[in-house]
């Protein structure tokens, strides 16, 4: 089992936290994983406001990996995912190649489509269109990376001649995930032998839906002949330890309701029968350490997904906070799974 961390950077105007703060907080975060052991930290991309009050603060994860790479020695740097039907491919190419480059190789590509309908608005492209541009982008991103010369004629992008001045380290394209939300979308994936990565809570309604849509994958991905020993489906989890499951509990849902009003657009009652629920399956994970303990031993035994990221900044937790989360995963929680953690 892999474990890492994952970040949004959601910032709020009703705070005194300004983006500045969050990039330094988060790259604090990325060197603390690092030191105590974790494999990844992921990022995710956004852009403009979700709201008048909230902010999805990181429109390049590749900046904010390029800097992590120079500050850190052997953690992955990831994404979750990066959206590739709003830049350029021969930009996105160019940009998570640099990423690889600097960090001897780290790159670990989520890629996606996203699904807010105001972004493609402020690129002025139709959300109609995003599933055709992302399959033309991920095309032109693979040939450049293998060092070709590409020309491409399609209905959303046309290259001449192009060809990269700096490749991937990893050949022939760095490591990556499709990004997975829909039922179908699993199996389509898994038939075409192709890594996902998912968020529990969106996908599924319960325990035993994850499950099956794990299985799923995973049956469909080896029957196409996907190679088993490097088989994971990292699945992204709302996580946040305490010294107590109270003040884990108190904290946590606390923050995660504030994430969540600016998100959807229901009552905090409702908001909050839903965290509940969630929670009751066992698809938000806050808690004591012995908690966590018991919920990734039951996903292992039931999912086994292989791979879970722990998403434990969310909802302008304070920095010290999660800071203090994350030394109790890797010093009481990690031993269980892994072995000692220094």
């Amino acid at each position: 089992m892999r474990f890492s961390f994952f970040s949004l950077l959601d910032v709020y105007d009703t705070e005194a936290r300004s983006s500045a703060a969050i990039y330094r907080q988060v790259l604090e975060q990325i060197v603390l994983a690092d030191e105590l052991g974790f494999d990844a930290y992921w990022i995710g991309e956004h852009h403009g406001y979700f709201t008048t009050d909230q902010l999805l603060s990181c429109p390049n994860p590749a900046i904010l990996l390029a800097a992590a790479a120079k500050l850190t020695q052997r953690i992955g740097l990831n994404t979750a995912v990066a959206n590739l039907s709003l830049r350029h491919p021969l930009q996105l190419a160019e940009d998570y190649a640099l990423v690889d480059l600097l960090s001897q190789g780290r790159l670990g590509l989520g890629i996606g489509r996203g699904s807010f309908t105001h972004e493609y608005a402020a690129f002025g492209q139709d959300a109609a269109e995003s599933s055709g541009r992302f399959e033309e982008s991920w095309e032109i991103i693979q040939r450049l990376w293998r060092g070709e010369q590409v020309t491409f004629r399609g209905c959303y992008y046309q290259l001449e001649d192009a060809k990269l001045n700096i490749t991937p380290v990893q050949q022939p394209f760095p490591r990556h995930w499709f990004s997975a939300i829909k039922g179908e979308s699993f199996v389509t994936r898994g038939r075409a032998a192709q890594p996902v990565i998912s968020l529990p809570h969106i996908s599924a309604k319960s325990f035993v839906d994850m499950q099956k849509l794990v299985e799923d994958h995973r049956s469909h991905y080896l029957a196409a002949g996907g190679d088993h020993e490097r088989y994971e489906l990292p699945l992204i989890l709302y996580t946040f330890v305490a010294p107590t499951r109270s003040e884990a509990l108190h904290v946590a849902v606390d923050a995660l309701c504030r994430y969540m009003e600016y998100q959807h657009a229901s009552s905090r009652e409702h908001i909050m029968h839903s965290i509940h629920l969630l929670m009751d399956q066992k698809l938000l994970w806050f808690g004591a350490p012995a908690d966590l303990i018991e919920m990734i031993t039951q996903f292992q035994v039931h999912i086994n997904p292989r791979h879970v990221v722990f998403w434990s900044d969310f909802g302008g937790l304070l920095a010290a906070l999660v800071l203090r989360s994350m030394r109790l995963i890797a010093q009481e929680v990690l031993p269980h799974f892994t072995g000692p953690t220094d």
